[in-house]
């Protein structure tokens, strides 16, 4: 089953395959027609655990991942438990799933130090996966933020009963419930743009937050031409770190806390630093 989320975080399966196992062969069928029938645009990003059957068909040029270009992440809790059965600590567990989602470079060098500083084993078999593939400060916003596939999780606690019928009942129920779901999703949608909205309501709200914040930082133009700033944090405003300094560069569209990146939303450091320019 692949899932996919709107910007309120509303759940919606796209598609389903009935097979007899995780194999080769079911993996490439179902990546090989999810592409041709369902999401054939460019830049998207799939986030799946690190089942051999599922990475060799993704890399499989014939089943059309390779171009237009797209991308495999990992999820980070398939990796900490693959990591529990190798190392069996479940101290090290919390520090690398604490590196996943980290969102700068420093702070991920901060929960990689502390494994090497106890377990030169486990810092081995975690430089063995690719940070771009697990590590959200390395992912170049690839993922939007999400780590983990708890989305496809949720979908399949909805399903449970009816994956339970015989075939043609499965495919019937699964149809007409997702029909239904479509359409008041659609009905939705549509009276929202009808109305002249053009932001969805978790972008609102979320933006909201940000200027409150970016209203109490003290903002300093560094480079005019280049529209690069740095952004000091005079209030606390308990985002699990200290108050700090930030570089903006509006240009490059990067932030030096790493959320602009991340989210592809302005944190509050860009948002002051556009207000400073109007």
């Amino acid at each position: 089953m692949a899932v996919v989320q709107d910007g309120n975080g509303n759940i919606f399966p796209i598609a389903f395959a009935l097979v007899e196992s995780e194999t080769k062969e079911a993996w490439s069928f179902f990546l090989k027609n999810l592409r041709i029938h369902v999401t054939p645009q460019a830049n998207l990003c799939l986030m799946l655990d690190r089942h051999e059957s599922i990475k060799s068909a993704y890399n499989n040029s014939e089943n059309g991942w390779q171009y237009p270009p797209s991308s495999h992440v990992y999820c980070i809790s398939h990796i900490a438990q693959n990591f529990m059965r190798e190392i069996k600590d479940k101290d090290l567990r919390k520090l690398v799933v604490n590196m996943g989602y980290a969102l700068t470079k420093a702070k991920f060098n901060y929960y990689r130090g502390e494994i090497r500083r106890t377990n030169n084993d486990a810092l081995s078999w975690i430089d063995n996966i690719p940070r771009e593939k697990w590590a959200r400060a390395f992912d170049e916003g690839q993922r939007c933020g999400h780590m983990i596939t708890n989305l496809a999780e949720a979908m399949n606690s909805v399903l449970k009963e009816t994956r339970n019928r015989p075939i043609t009942a499965l495919v019937k129920s699964t149809y007409y419930r997702l029909g239904s779901l479509f359409g008041r999703r659609g009905h939705q949608w549509t009276k929202m743009l009808a109305s002249g909205q053009v932001s969805i309501d978790n972008c609102n709200k979320g933006m909201a937050e940000e200027v409150i914040k970016a209203n109490t930082h003290n903002v300093m133009q560094l480079d005019r031409e280049r529209f690069y700033f740095m952004i000091q944090e005079k209030i606390n405003h308990n985002d699990g770190r200290p108050t700090g300094t930030f570089n903006v560069d509006l240009r490059k569209q990067h932030c030096d806390c790493g959320k602009f990146q991340a989210f592809h939303l302005p944190c509050s450091h860009v948002i002051a630093a556009c207000s400073s320019i109007r």
